[in-house]
């Protein structure tokens, strides 16, 4: 099933229409050199609908996603590789329940521009 997704990493390696098999390596290859993953939605009204993941130096991940605008902008955390690509996965599919494993809070920004 081809999706109106493009997947683009750190190393400005970019995928149109990944497969989840495409988001399950990318998602693994995340590394010190390598922080984030980025879903864009290329069939949507706007770039503001998107998830991200962004790996930390102890193994966690930070999430983010963001569906249309600055009022449904959200962000949690996740340990689990599995988890994150399950949910990776079901984004890119508009399949429902993705955010169910996750705590999602209003997205907020430190005086830095940081996610705090």
């Amino acid at each position: 099933m081809k999706v109106a997704v493009r997947a683009l990493n750190e190393r400005g390696d970019s995928i149109d229409g990944p497969t989840s098999e495409d988001i399950r390596k990318l998602l693994n290859e995340l590394s010190a050199k390598n922080r984030f993953l980025i879903l864009e939605r290329s069939d949507a009204e706007n770039s503001e609908y998107y998830m991200q993941a962004y790996r930390h130096d102890d193994g966690t991940y930070w999430l983010e996603h963001r569906d249309g605008g600055a009022d449904a902008h959200f962000q949690s955390t996740c340990r689990d590789i599995r988890v994150l690509t399950q949910a990776f996965t079901m984004w890119m599919y508009r399949i429902s329940g993705w955010r169910d494993a996750f705590h999602w809070e209003a997205w907020r920004e430190t005086p830095t521009g940081e996610m705090e």
